[in-house]
């Protein structure tokens, strides 16, 4: 389901439309034959289950267990909002072809609940720990024939693919929420076929962890879904329910008494679920749903400490003066004297006169071999070589920055200019030790240093031909 999201909208859509439609076909017949059926007066009542095997038809009825039923039933319409939340995945004008879709996601609800809730009186089908009520239905319509098998394959895929209304609606909905700046940026990116591929998958890992933390027992997730999804309409509701009081448009009062009334009806289906699915698992919403708001409100906190730190106000901007700096600094670390590090000092030669190689001497007499090669090397840069002998890269070289030794002025800016190899694929990078990505990330919190990376590209054939040539050619001189 994830691969097929990640493919785009258009293309998930037809994926994931033929299953769907294909059900409603199926239950739409279905409503047809039984509706023909008890018109003509063929009408056989199943035969009723063992008591055993019905565990509410022998409790009393009470407002506990009425409740109850109630709140099962509310975890059936969760994923209505999808459309709301996908609005700008419609084509224009989108919130005209989002409404004609609500009112076709409306008929077809209608259609099928009241017709299957029909059938469902009309053949006396009762909750069976054997067979479901829509199986029970389709066996009274149909028999065991290819239409029974037909529906139960149509309705096996649909249950399946019912998380795909996550996918349709939360990618958008995090992408919203993100521009806003209380969830991280990157989720408010498209991907190379403009589906929100960031939230695609960030969805498919949190629906995996649920499904590992609970053991694939999906009905230990429904009342936790329907606490949170429920809680949501209430907000949503309450939002629009204000703006129109605040704002106060043409028939203001009309849509402001839908919002109400809606937001009060959510709002006691959020206290009658929570109450009577609490120790079902939706006490879990209860502790998620404060840590999630906490957390969003350190990311936006961040976001605006971030903008505040780079702004620069108008009447700022006017005085600055931008001249022309002194000559930069630049240092290269090397470990060996090799055909990278020349390029690296070749290029930084057409920047600056001012260069420094660094090289650190983990133990005494390793950089014999360095100094010696460096002095047969026709070139005035000076080889700045320094005992560590516990490996303190990082350490070492900035406290060399910052020590009366360097040449350059406190506060002067150093550019740390990196040699670093780059292999053909990506597994052989492995491979090797990659010292500079570690000293990289260090040196990204110092400050007035600026780190540049050389490539130097390997090429493994290229290689072996030269190797071989020299192979050669020391032959040919024995």
């Amino acid at each position: 389901m994830t691969l097929g999201n990640l493919r785009g909208v258009k293309e998930s859509t037809k994926l994931f439309g033929i299953p769907t439609y294909a059900f409603v076909v199926s239950i739409i017949l279905l409503i047809i034959f039984g509706v023909l059926k008890s018109l003509k007066g063929d009408v056989t009542p199943l035969p009723a289950p063992a008591a055993s095997s019905v565990d509410l038809g022998t409790q009393a009825i009470s407002l506990f267990l009425i409740l109850r039923a109630f709140s099962s039933g509310c975890a059936a319409l969760t994923g209505v909002e999808a459309i709301c939340d996908a609005v700008p995945n419609f084509r224009e004008p989108s919130t005209k072809n989002a409404k004609t879709a609500y009112v076709f996601l409306a008929l077809m609800v209608l259609i099928t609940f009241v017709g299957t809730s029909y059938l469902a009186v009309l053949f006396h089908t009762v909750p069976n720990e054997d067979m479901t009520v829509l199986a029970q239905i389709a066996t009274a319509v149909f028999g065991k024939g290819f239409m029974f098998y037909a529906i139960q394959v149509a309705t096996a895929i649909i249950l399946a693919m019912a998380a795909n209304t996550a996918f349709a609606g939360f990618p958008t909905l995090i992408s919203v929420i993100s521009r806003d700046g209380y969830a991280p940026r990157q989720l408010s990116a498209r991907g190379h076929r403009l589906s929100y591929s960031n939230g695609i998958v960030l969805l498919s890992l949190g629906g995996a962890l649920l499904v590992i933390i609970f053991k694939g027992e999906t009905h230990k997730l429904i009342p936790l879904y329907a606490v949170g999804v429920f809680t949501s309409f209430t907000l949503a509701q309450a939002g629009m329910f204000m703006r129109w009081i605040r704002l106060k448009p043409q028939g203001w009062q009309y849509k402001a008494a839908i919002n109400g009334i809606g937001c009060l009806v959510t709002f006691v289906t959020v206290i009658i679920v929570s109450v009577t699915k609490f120790l079902s698992g939706a006490w879990i919403v209860f502790i998620a749903i404060p840590l999630l708001i906490y957390f969003m409100k350190r990311i936006k906190r961040h976001y605006n400490a971030v903008a505040q730190e780079l702004d620069i106000p108008k009447e700022k901007l006017e005085q600055i003066v931008i001249r022309q700096k002194p000559t930069p600094h630049i240092i290269i670390p090397i470990d060996s004297l090799n055909k990278m590090v020349l390029k690296a000092i070749k290029y930084a030669k057409s920047i600056t006169p001012n260069i420094e190689v660094f090289h650190i001497e983990t133990y005494e007499g390793e950089a014999d071999k360095l100094r010696k090669k460096w002095s047969m090397l026709n070139t005035d840069i000076p080889l700045i070589i320094k005992e560590s002998p516990f490996r303190e890269t990082v350490k070492t070289l900035v406290e060399y920055i910052e020590s009366e030794e360097h040449a350059s002025q406190p506060g002067d800016m150093i550019t740390v200019l990196l040699p670093h190899f780059v292999v053909k694929k990506s597994w052989q990078m492995s491979l090797h030790n990659n010292t500079s990505f570690l000293i990289i990330n260090s040196l990204l919190h110092e400050r007035n240093i600026v780190v540049s990376i050389m490539p130097f590209q390997i090429e493994e054939a290229r290689a072996m031909r030269q190797q071989t040539t020299v192979k050669q050619s020391d032959q040919h001189r024995e």
